[in-house]
């Protein structure tokens, strides 16, 4: 991988952990299943590489984002990434099958940064609730 390919992939890496880990705690609390997921999403769904995604959480890299950071970022994504992004943002937050108010208003501001119309946040949600579901699946879904 070249360096410019390494770069932008360590940006990306570094947009949705930010993404992800500003739902995360959006509720409160961080149970391992959302930092489970939110790795399982980067290496399954973003393709990311694992060197990357270590890359991307390093202190260094990440430690001093802040949300608006992370809001600039999307912005700047090609649509079918921003959309993967809000997918797996939704994933995190539907993770314990409940959403609180601060994760309804992140979920808002990235759709607004993202620009998705209703028809693509509802496409974006409904993908998340099949992710969701799988990782955490309830025994009312088994009946």
């Amino acid at each position: 991988m070249t360096d410019a390919a390494m770069k932008s992939q360590v940006e990306l890496a570094t947009t949705w952990f930010l993404a992800a880990r500003t739902m995360a705690v959006a509720d409160g609390n961080v149970p391992k299943v959302k930092e489970a997921a939110a790795g399982l999403y980067a290496r399954a769904i973003l393709e990311l590489p694992e060197e990357v995604c270590v890359a991307a959480k390093n202190q260094q890299n990440i430690g001093s984002l802040r949300v608006e950071d992370c809001l600039a970022a999307v912005r700047t994504l090609p649509r079918p990434l921003g959309e993967k992004i809000m997918t797996g943002v939704m994933m995190i937050a539907y993770a314990n099958r409940e959403m609180h108010p601060l994760e309804v208003r992140w979920a808002s501001m990235l759709a607004s940064a993202i620009e998705l119309s209703e028809e693509d946040f509802q496409r974006c949600c409904v993908g998340a609730r099949v992710i969701a579901t799988m990782l955490n699946p309830s025994s009312e879904d088994a009946d």
